[in-house]
């Protein structure tokens, strides 16, 4: 089982494609903070980031993110003053010109992807303000020009059924910005580490894989390769918390999406998840999220009934 994957689809990770549009200096643009993750891919050219105090020149097959949404300004020149957002979004909804003079060109494919922000795994509040991955780095692996080649040229498409497979694309290409920036960064800590640790990662797989089972130290330390007494250490340095709490917090999070996309009794729900009562299946739920299974279930289909129909 492919731990990472495991979590990205209990994220409900979302990608949506805002444009592929070509600029024209001069150009800029102030994008605000928002809830989604922004993403932009220079697919030609080259343009300056300003974020925070730092400035920062992108080239070719650059791409950036900004995992928790907040604000920052593209810009062909440090120097000029950019325009609202929106006010790109809005003419390219409406297929009006912008940015259209006679200067150098710059291609870009903007975005967001989305998770719940409610979930309450490592994996979500351990990312950077700001990932930049160096498309024409020369350790940059071939699968990251692949997929980034595959969703301009879906995105420059108008054949059936484009908008979804680009929408998928733009998932496809936040895995792959993961991947990257494991590779990059190389991570000492948090759950990415966890998952570039052999023992450790192999240690996560036996909770995600096991999670429903009675479950034990010994059990997860022996697939693991280690002792108990070593493995509680070395997870807990890696992770900042013992084998033991994040199996109960993935058993947790595992109950919350079945309360949410299921309507299984809360009993099948505590035995699915490695409880052999309702009761205790109970007490750590509300220990973990300070509500009620029941009261969580009835508030997720309380804003399921008031969402507005399509």
């Amino acid at each position: 089982m492919d731990t990472l994957s495991d979590v990205l689809n209990l994220m409900r990770l979302r990608g949506c494609v805002y444009f592929l549009r070509t600029f024209a200096a001069p150009w800029g643009m102030e994008m605000p903070s928002g809830p989604h993750a922004q993403f932009h891919m220079v697919v030609r050219g080259r343009c300056w980031l300003r974020f925070d105090a730092e400035t920062i020149e992108l080239a070719s097959g650059d791409v950036i993110v900004f995992p928790r949404g907040d604000g920052h300004l593209l810009l062909d020149d440090p120097n000029t003053i950019p325009v609202p957002g929106i006010r790109v979004l809005d003419a390219h909804a409406a297929q009006q010109p912008i940015f259209a003079g006679e200067g150098e060109q710059t291609r870009l494919l903007c975005g967001h992807f989305e998770f719940d922000h409610a979930f309450r795994h490592p994996l979500a509040t351990e990312l950077p303000r700001l990932i930049h991955i160096k498309g024409l780095s020369s350790d940059q692996p071939d699968w990251f020009e692949a997929v980034t080649r595959v969703l301009v040229r879906e995105t420059d498409s108008d054949a059936p059924g484009s908008s979804t497979v680009i929408d998928r694309l733009a998932e496809v290409l936040f895995i792959q910005v993961l991947r990257a920036y494991l590779l990059q960064s190389k991570p000492v800590s948090g759950f990415l580490a966890a998952v570039r640790d052999g023992q450790i990662n192999r240690a996560l797989k036996t909770i995600h894989g096991a999670a429903g089972t009675e479950l034990t130290l010994a059990d997860i330390a022996r697939e693991a390769g280690m002792s108990r007494s070593n493995l509680a250490l070395r997870f807990k340095e890696v992770l900042g918390e013992t084998p033991i709490d994040y199996l109960t917090r993935w058993r947790m999070l595992k109950a919350q999406e079945l309360l949410r996309t299921s309507d299984r009794p809360l009993v099948d729900i505590a035995e699915h998840v490695g409880y052999k009562s309702e009761a205790a299946f109970s007490r750590a739920f509300k220990r973990r999220f300070e509500q009620s299974p029941g009261t969580f279930r009835r508030l997720v289909e309380g804003q399921s009934v008031g969402a507005p129909s399509a």
